[in-house]
């Protein structure tokens, strides 16, 4: 959105920092904004932005917040053509090309939800290239009408813009089969042992605690210092999210109750997050990370670009499947596009920008148009799928740096 606003028309006040200090995926203010007035944090002189704020993301502290419907476009904020709906594209252009997640989907009958249906004429419109933006125009207001999350609901019907990519894949997978659910998600359990001294279990972990993950999150910092010191990609994600040893209740030896991670089911299509402090990001960085992903898997299980699903999760995971790189969902500018490899393995991508496509090359010239641009281009979402036919020497790991 660009806050075109005129006085006494402009409905909302600034709830989270500008686009350069919050990106998606960190917290941001619910839709409905509050029926009473309230003092605006900024201190500048009216109607002039506070340093590092710029027009489009500053408004005059005089406005304040009335109330509005939910399900429309404030008065004063002017979407581009009246859509923003580039998270949902990007989604729905990856998933249509995820061989592994088509299979799981089928197709629906006259009996299925409405959000069934919707996910599946977009992935059809997608995959044809025709009349995409209106099938993901009614797959979002379908969203907008079945989601369990009555923030992400609302702002949904506003045309998602503030939502979150991740947030987004996760009512899209939420509406699709239970099989095409239990394709994407990895499923287990976190456990805690017996203490290694005195043999004694301790009294606050009685039950297991389910694990139902889509998609697990890493910072890009630590995936940036793996790919300084020739890490491993798997390894980055398990210690983003490991379970400290506990210290015994009964004999007080510390960190003597191991927290284990037992795996039930694997992801067949794995999808992971990556987390960004800032929008404002050296390229450097975006150029660092993409070539480590590209190189993961060369080294453990001699695919270039593949990854073991299991050892993400557990330290003892040893998937004899490892899933390949299909698609990298980005951020530029306050918008989400997509590169998606080809589904045959081959090391060819497309950059994929609402119903446009464009054959980018091989997986270097995606690093370098992403480093290289005026503005990078953030990978948010890494999706690996079984590519059969993928060439386990092609030169993803080719990029000098």
């Amino acid at each position: 959105f660009a806050s075109a606003w005129e006085p006494g028309r402009l409905v909302q006040t600034p709830r989270s920092p500008p686009r350069d200090l919050a990106p998606p995926g960190l917290p941001r203010s619910p839709i409905s904004p509050p029926l009473q007035p309230r003092a605006s944090p900024m201190s500048s002189p009216l109607g002039a932005p506070p340093p590092g704020l710029h027009g489009d993301d500053y408004i005059p502290p005089n406005l304040v917040d009335v109330p509005r419907p939910s399900d429309a476009i404030p008065e004063g904020l002017v979407d581009v053509q009246r859509r923003s709906n580039c998270a949902l594209d990007a989604i729905v252009a990856v998933l249509c090309r995820c061989p592994t997640f088509v299979r799981a989907a089928g197709r629906p009958g006259p009996g299925d939800s409405r959000a069934l249906r919707a996910l599946d004429a977009s992935l059809q419109a997608a995959e044809r290239g025709a009349n995409s933006d209106a099938a993901v125009d009614a797959l979002r207001e379908a969203l907008a009408q079945s989601g369990d999350d009555t923030v992400i609901r609302a702002e949904l019907k506003t045309r998602g813009a503030h939502l979150d990519v991740a947030e987004v894949l996760g009512e899209v997978v939420n509406v699709a089969r239970p099989s095409a659910q239990q394709a994407l998600r990895t499923r287990g359990r976190v456990s805690q042992q017996a203490c290694r001294r005195c043999g004694h279990f301790n009294d606050d972990f009685v039950d297991d605690v389910e694990l139902n993950e889509l998609a697990r999150s890493a910072p890009a910092s630590a995936l940036v210092d793996a790919a300084h010191s020739n890490g491993s990609l798997e390894r980055v994600y398990l210690e983003a999210h490991a379970h400290a040893p506990k210290t015994c209740d009964k004999c007080r030896a510390p960190q003597a109750c191991d927290v284990d991670v037992l795996l039930e089911q694997s992801a067949r299509a794995l999808v992971l997050s990556v987390g960004w402090p800032s929008s404002n990001v050296p390229s450097d960085d975006v150029m660092m990370l993409l070539a480590f992903v590209g190189r993961s898997g060369a080294r453990d299980c001699g695919r270039a670009g593949a990854i073991w699903p299991d050892r993400v999760f557990a330290a003892g995971g040893n998937n004899a499947r490892p899933l390949d790189l299909l698609a990298v969902v980005v951020f530029q500018n306050a918008h989400y596009t997509a590169f998606v490899r080809s589904p045959d393995g081959a090391d060819a991508w497309t950059h994929h920008d609402r119903q446009a496509r464009i054959h980018v090359g091989a997986w270097t010239d995606v690093v370098r148009r992403c480093a290289t641009a005026t503005s990078p281009m953030l990978p948010y979402l890494l999706v690996y799928d079984e590519l059969v036919a993928a060439d386990p020497n092609y030169g993803f790991d080719s990029l000098r740096l």
